[in-house]
């Protein structure tokens, strides 16, 4: 064990801890990171999400729009080729040729 905490402690002087006291420091600034920082990217990661929650919304409105009016030109020139066909079969009257 005791070879164990002289690791530790060559560990911590690396990381630039002098004694107990720096630990102590360190300790409590990571307590108040985790009461204030925590809580404050906890809400934007929310945020964000809730952005790209909108965003996709958006996004599939945009696809199903794109989807309906392509939908909508086809129809319109299916209708604009019989029309045309129609009235070509108008024009020409009974074949007689035969």
């Amino acid at each position: 064990m005791q070879s164990e905490a002289k690791y530790g402690r060559e560990n911590l002087k690396k990381l630039g801890y002098r004694g107990r006291q720096d630990l102590q420091q360190q300790q409590s600034r990571m307590n108040t990171m985790e009461k204030t920082v925590v809580p404050w990217l906890e809400k934007e990661i929310k945020t964000h999400e809730s952005n790209i929650n909108a965003l996709n919304t958006i996004f599939n409105a945009i696809q199903q729009a794109t989807r309906s009016q392509e939908q909508a030109q086809q129809r319109h020139q299916l209708r604009r080729m019989r029309s045309t066909n129609i009235n070509r079969s108008k024009n020409q009257g009974p074949d007689f040729s035969r």
